[in-house]
């Protein structure tokens, strides 16, 4: 006679004396607030919906999950992988103006909608998406219970009510946004070959309903790595034409609360920015947090759409670009100096470069109070650096270990908004690092400085598509034709002036044993002759180690021996170019 499995058969009778009491138990049960809790697996992601019966004012509910089936007993055992859900967490908040801006009438609730084509939820509902990690993979149950106010957990179980009988099975997978309009979605493959470039709009912008609403078409729900906890819901544009694929996200975070201890009165609603990096982590609660961690929830987001229209729409890995003007320009300068393995170039407008006290009282770091909390030597981000080192472009740049992406700025002296302080020392870092920058410069403030560029800069955003991370080119440094930034006072320096403007190259060559380009300079205001350095950025061929002698022809001298210096790097000092036609360079083994 073969033994018994006691463990199984165990199991099986604990399952079926929980299916019983579902099968006698109602989909509501008196005094519990959380019943008709359902879930479903779709596209990497657990999405939980359940009623809502009345509660007092600071109620939240806690989402547990455990590989069994969550009782009183097991509570403790489970993992909490939702805190502080706000009441009817299904309503759409960003269908409300009242979300965006401080006194303004609420829009009637509406839900969100979580499937392409379905019906939006039922606004007065609870919704919370968990994302499926490798150790969330597989068979899972969910419980969801009340909190009180002062966070005194109401932990009533009913099985069939407010906890799963039956497990919700989910794997790894890349989540996937969903369409919000009527027609039909962008096909999978339909930005293939195409360059993805990211739109960020400045301060006051993301919002989504009300004066100054933004056009959006997917909605998508974070990981814990996207928000202060896991689901919080964002929304972005894309659009698709015949070369590239425009993806034009909101910096908008759900605080749920007026942030109103913010010193910028237009946070003090729900939904606030975050200088497109992040905030802190405790945000549901205060800013005003004695030692402040501030995690990249923004620019996670940022990431993850860039690897979904990679793998979904097909854009071109290579060719990732950031734009944007004076928050959204500052976002792009951040992102360019923490992931530049992702992005080719950038085109910021009026970007603060380094979040500093100078220019006087906070100066830029008063940008980043806003959703951080008072920021000071103590404010670490995710990885416990130093906040004031993480955010400040001077240091990013001097430390950078690789080819950071090639930078398109403009700045005002009279820029009230972005201290002009901080840009010379930028600029200097810039240049003494040998990375690329072209950077214009006027009197103009902070709003007249785009419209008083000359024609020639106005055009730098289109050079983007010069760039790519598999495509070698050229960093100008020590340019003859640079214009003097000063030393961050307003008054000194040339008031307008440029560095690298005009700089371009044409021809490359790049093999094994040969290394050719020629580098040109042109714009309306120059004054030949221009000598220029030249640092060679990407090579994709013509490798070279830190040591090695190449053999360097500069307008068809006779080749001279050149060395690579310690970084790796081929250093072409004091190119002189005489006309529009350029000067030709030649690397040979």
């Amino acid at each position: 006679m073969k033994s018994l499995d006691k463990p199984g058969i165990l199991l099986r009778l604990a399952l079926a004396a929980a299916l019983c009491l579902a099968c006698l138990a109602p989909a509501r049960a008196a005094g519990v607030p959380v019943s008709e809790l359902k879930a479903a697996y779709r596209d990497g992601q657990i999405f939980l919906t359940w009623r809502e019966e009345a509660t007092p004012e600071g109620t939240t509910f806690n989402v547990y999950r455990h590989h069994q089936p969550i009782t009183e007993a097991n509570l403790a055992k489970a993992t909490k992988v939702g805190h502080h859900v706000e009441r009817h967490s299904a309503r759409d908040w960003w269908q409300d103006p009242a979300s965006f801006a401080p006194d303004t009438p609420a829009a009637p609730p509406a839900g969100f909608r979580i499937q392409a084509g379905a019906a939006p939820l039922d606004p007065s509902g609870g919704l919370f998406v968990h994302t499926v990690t490798p150790q969330t993979a597989g068979a899972s149950y969910f419980a969801v219970i009340s909190s009180s106010a002062t966070g005194v957990e109401d932990t009533t179980l009913v099985p069939g009510v407010n906890t799963l009988i039956e497990p919700v099975v989910g794997r790894v997978a890349l989540a996937q946004p969903i369409w919000q309009e009527d027609g039909p979605a962008p096909a999978p493959g339909s930005g293939k070959g195409k360059s993805l470039t990211f739109v960020l709009h400045g301060r006051g912008g993301g919002k989504t309903a009300g004066p100054g609403a933004q056009r959006v078409n997917y909605l998508a729900f974070g990981d814990a790595k996207q928000g202060w906890r896991e689901g919080l819901p964002f929304k972005f544009l894309v659009s698709i034409s015949d070369t590239t694929v425009r993806i034009t996200p909101c910096d908008r975070h759900w605080a749920g609360r007026p942030v109103t201890e913010s010193p910028d009165r237009r946070d003090h609603c729900p939904a606030i920015s975050s200088f497109w990096y992040g905030y802190n982590s405790r945000l549901y609660e205060t800013t005003r947090t004695t030692k402040s961690v501030v995690p990249n929830y923004t620019e996670e987001q940022i990431l993850w759409m860039m690897r979904w229209a990679q793998a979904y729409l097909g854009t071109d890995p290579n060719r990732t670009y950031l734009t944007g003007g004076s928050m959204g320009g500052s976002g792009a300068i951040s992102l360019a100096m923490h992931y530049p393995q992702h992005f080719a170039a950038v085109m910021a407008t009026v970007p603060v470069v380094s979040f500093t006290t100078r220019g006087g009282g906070r100066g830029s770091l008063a940008r980043l109070d806003c959703a951080c909390g008072p920021v000071d030597a103590t404010t670490v981000n995710h990885e416990g650096v130093p906040l004031l080192e993480h955010m400040n472009g001077e240091l990013q740049a001097a430390r950078a270990k690789t080819d950071l992406p090639y930078l398109f700025v403009t700045h005002g002296r009279t820029d009230r908004s972005i201290p002009w302080a901080n840009n010379p020392p930028f600029y200097r870092a810039m240049n003494a690092a040998r990375q690329g920058l072209s950077v214009y410069w006027n009197n103009e403030d902070h709003a007249g400085v785009a419209r008083a560029c000359p024609d020639d800069v106005k055009a730098w955003t289109p050079l983007l598509e010069r760039f790519a991370l598999n495509r070698s080119f050229p960093v100008f440094t020590n340019c003859s034709d640079n214009k003097d930034p000063g030393d961050g006072d307003p008054a000194r320096g040339d008031i307008i002036g440029w560095m690298n403007r005009g700089l371009d190259w044409k021809d490359v060559v790049d093999t094994p044993t040969l290394y050719a380009i020629t580098v040109i300079a042109a714009h309306p205001e120059i004054r030949y002759p221009v000598t220029v350095d030249l640092t060679l950025r990407r090579l994709q061929q013509f490798k070279v180690r830190a040591g090695e002698v190449v053999k360097l022809s500069v307008g068809g001298q006779p080749p001279i021996p050149l060395r690579v210096d310690e970084k790796g790097l081929i250093t072409i000092s004091n190119v002189r170019i005489e006309s529009a036609e350029g000067t030709r360079i030649q690397l040979a083994r």
